[in-house]
């Protein structure tokens, strides 16, 4: 029997119960709570970075860095070189050149000694000058020679850039680890469709089950095409169209597709690889980068730089501006040559670093980052350790690549070079000097054993060199004083700009492959 006090008592907790149902299905009715700022529907924190601080030079407090141009060595020479020399390449923080050759173990290389090479030995002497890091030069000697440098240089501490056992490594950047901050390299290879260099190796990734991977270099292929006057390219045309006539000819199997109407106005393309388009100079020549080759290589670059503190970019260009001069010969770069850097530089890049041409080419600042379009050849050392195999004329191969004097590069704009020394303070560059190296322009007072070794210039021929870097860096608005046998740049804060604001308004989230490991 219930008695009237657990009546009541039931009714309170039914009543209870009640209530918190009611609460409840309230709760549930009510519209969702919004994530609260700078979080997602899931509650994750989310974050966007801002470019410029991630594209900036991030090395603290004083940072120098020493770049030359190509090292064709074909003997250990640092101990030969002007003590000066050493000391700017020894004390700089970082330290860059072009190994244009391969060092292999001499007396127990199986596949023969062809095209630039050295003993293993030059390895350590370069370690010993303070090099830190290499661009691949031409890929000298091959799959083998390349990989026989990587393990060389491995062993002393100098990194190769650009050049890999397949095209993703090669395209990878290099790596210094300093308490200032991480530096990265980047390093690639102009392969033109004609001329010098076409043949370059090139490294190839494996696709499925198709093609195979490939040592070689990071290449950047170029389309190249022939400038002519407005006359000379209708008279090609017509030339054109007088042969592809011919295409119906009895004896011919089967005509060649007619592409007269697929050339441009201003462009004609003859003999299947001969391109020609009208200009104001005959003779120039045109470069165009092959588009996914450039993105690759600014990819490479901001990947780089979003990875490290500060971004190099070093390559290997023979290409000249006209048909008419000798090959490798030119004190000025290449079109392409301009339009790439500059892109690079707002991507990140905060110095590039060229080689190839067998001249001195000039100095950019743009946008606070120093360009050097081409710093001469350090050493250009033809020949060496090589035996001399009798060839019915008598001479030694020391002998025969001099000749009558007139040899390759054995002229005075051959046997000049620069040393930049480029110095920062917290990020931002102050200055540039040029040091004028000598490597024997007076071949009188240079015997064949002591050519090619790097050497302090008499008073007036630095002058004369350095003369020469300020007639070929005018164009791009460089002021060089001269102190003291010293080039000198000096570079103002408000100089360095911010780059990348703009970038984010190019990207196209969504339309590409998924592929890497992701950022944080």
């Amino acid at each position: 029997m219930t008695t009237p006090r657990q009546k009541t008592r039931s009714l309170l907790l039914l009543a209870a119960a009640l209530a918190a149902f009611v609460s409840g299905a309230t709760v549930l009715t009510q519209a969702p709570q919004q994530p609260a700022p700078g979080a997602d529907r899931s509650g994750l924190q989310t974050f966007v970075r801002d470019l410029t601080k991630e594209l900036a030079n991030k090395m603290q407090g004083r940072y120098v860095v020493a770049a030359v141009g190509d090292l064709l060595m074909q003997e250990p020479m640092g101990q030969m070189i002007d003590p000066a020399i050493q000391k700017i390449l020894r004390e700089a923080d970082t330290t860059i050149g072009n190994k244009e050759g391969y060092v292999l173990e001499a007396r127990n290389w199986p596949y023969g000694h062809g095209g630039n090479w050295a003993p293993k030995e030059l390895a350590k002497d370069l370690a010993d000058l303070g090099f830190d890091v290499l661009a691949p030069g031409e890929g000298n000697g091959g799959a083998e020679g390349m990989e026989s440098a990587a393990k060389w240089y491995g062993e002393v501490g100098i990194q190769i850039a650009g050049q890999g056992p397949n095209l993703s490594t090669a395209r990878m950047p290099v790596f210094q680890q300093l308490a200032k901050g991480r530096v990265a390299t980047v390093g690639a290879f102009p392969v033109p469709d004609r001329f010098a260099g076409s043949n370059g190796p090139t490294a190839t990734d494996r696709n499925g089950n198709s093609g195979r991977e490939t040592w070689g270099m990071n290449p950047l292929r170029l389309t190249v095409w022939n400038v002519v006057t407005s006359e000379m390219l209708q008279q090609i045309k017509a030339m054109k169209a007088t042969i592809m006539a011919k295409r119906y000819e009895a004896d011919v199997a089967r005509p060649a597709p007619l592409s007269q109407d697929q050339d441009p106005p201003d462009r004609v393309t003859i003999f299947a690889d001969r391109r020609y388009m009208a200009g104001p100079k005959p003779g120039l020549y045109h470069f165009e980068m092959n588009p996914a080759d450039l993105e690759a290589q600014i990819l490479a670059v901001r990947n780089a730089k979003e990875y490290a503190d500060y971004a190099m970019f070093t390559m290997h260009v023979h290409q000249n501006r006209y048909a008419y001069q000798a090959y490798s010969q030119d004190h000025y770069p290449a079109d392409y040559l301009i339009e790439l850097t500059h892109k690079l530089v707002d991507n990140g890049l905060d110095m590039y670093v060229g080689h190839g041409n067998h001249t001195i080419q000039g100095v950019e600042i743009y946008k606070g980052r120093p360009i050097f379009y081409n710093l001469g050849n350090f050493a250009v050392q033809r020949w060496g350790q090589t035996d001399s195999a009798p060839t019915g004329d008598g001479m030694t191969m020391i002998e025969r690549a001099e000749g009558d004097g007139t040899g390759t590069f054995q002229q005075y704009i051959n046997l000049v070079a620069l040393v930049a020394q480029t110095t920062y303070q917290d990020g931002i560059l102050q200055e540039v000097r040029l040091y004028p190296v000598d490597l024997g322009v007076d071949r009188a007072q240079r015997p064949w054993s002591q050519m090619s070794v790097g050497r302090t210039p008499s008073p007036a021929i630095a002058r004369k060199i350095l003369t020469e870097v300020q007639e070929y860096s005018r164009p791009f608005g460089t002021e060089i004083s001269i102190e003291g046998g010293v080039g000198v740049i000096r570079v103002p804060p408000s100089a360095t700009v911010p780059i990348g604001g703009d970038l984010r308004s190019t990207f196209r989230p969504g339309t590409g492959r998924a592929g890497g490991r992701g950022g944080n």
